[in-house]
């Protein structure tokens, strides 16, 4: 007995090893194509390369120079629109000391979107009052602007191509209260939006989509991260499974609306680039994502 709990052990520690001085550093680029019916013309061929759940926190005590091969390996996708879906910190704003340089760098021809997570609300700093978490928020959004990205706080921004275009939609994080916030508003979002414009959602966590946006909007893509893939994935499986419906991946849904139109409408869930609560992956490696759009 004692045998096979050494045996164990070491399996343990040798799996432990492997996830932090390689697997948190083993950056992949994931590419997917996505198809759609009513994509507009000249986004025909779009990319966006989407990353995910940065975690400064992550990056520091030893993981400094990681930070610059993700900026490096963002910017050699050559794509046409970067987004982050969320959670650039993991506790609080200040994490993101010496690392603002680099991250400035982000560079494509429509810039850098991004949205909050639920780390980003400075919520898991236990020694913050009510008031120093406001300030820490304002912060991040501070940190943002100074980076060169356009933030969207339940709003939406357009992206042009000729007479076409793009309307990007980014809400603040909207999940399962006490421990994941719930502050996104659909409405206020969307307010003005063509209804026939082509829309694709930025939202932290997937849960999200099937909540609220199936039902209640006809968004053609959504962009999410918050789930790491559990950070662990052993032949396609991984723990995050008995949490999450939609956890990795491309998923769709069809539904039909008083018309008999059949509205297809599409998810997408980076497994995103940081680690929590420490620098720890396997199988479910590290990921930039590069999506390009086609007109099907």
């Amino acid at each position: 007995m004692l045998i096979i709990l050494g045996v164990i052990l070491l399996l343990v520690l040798l799996l432990v090893g492997v996830g932090y001085l390689y697997g948190s550093r083993h950056f992949v680029v994931e590419e997917s194509t996505l198809y759609f019916d009513d994509l507009p013309d000249e986004f025909d061929g779009y990319r966006i390369c989407q990353f995910s759940d940065f975690h400064a926190f992550a990056f520091h005590r030893g993981h400094e120079e990681d930070v610059q091969k993700v900026v490096d390996l963002i910017n050699a996708q050559h794509c046409d629109l970067i987004v982050f879906t969320g959670d650039l910190v993991t506790i609080q704003a200040d994490e993101l000391d010496g690392f603002m340089d680099q991250l400035s760098r982000l560079s494509a021809p429509d810039g850098v979107i991004s949205i909050m997570g639920n780390h980003d609300y400075a919520m898991y700093q236990r020694r913050f009052s009510k008031a120093q978490r406001r300030n820490d928020i304002k912060d991040l959004y501070r940190r943002q602007h100074d980076l060169g990205w356009q933030l969207l706080l339940n709003e939406h921004t357009s992206v042009r191509r000729g007479d076409d275009s793009l309307v990007i939609i980014g809400v603040e994080n909207d999940g399962t209260p006490p421990h994941f916030p719930r502050f996104a508003d659909l409405k206020k979002a969307m307010n003005g939006i063509d209804d026939q414009s082509f829309q694709i959602m930025l939202s932290h966590d997937p849960t999200h989509w099937r909540r609220s946006i199936i039902k209640d909007t006809d968004v053609q893509l959504t962009l999410s991260g918050h789930t790491h893939a559990g950070q662990l994935r052993v032949f396609g499986w991984s723990p995050v499974t008995m949490v999450y419906k939609e956890w990795s991946g491309v998923y769709e849904n069809e539904k039909t609306d008083s018309s008999g139109r059949i509205i297809r409408q599409k998810l997408h869930i980076s497994d995103g680039v940081g680690c929590v609560p420490i620098p720890f992956r396997v199988g479910a490696w590290p990921e930039i994502n590069v999506l390009t759009l086609r007109k099907s």
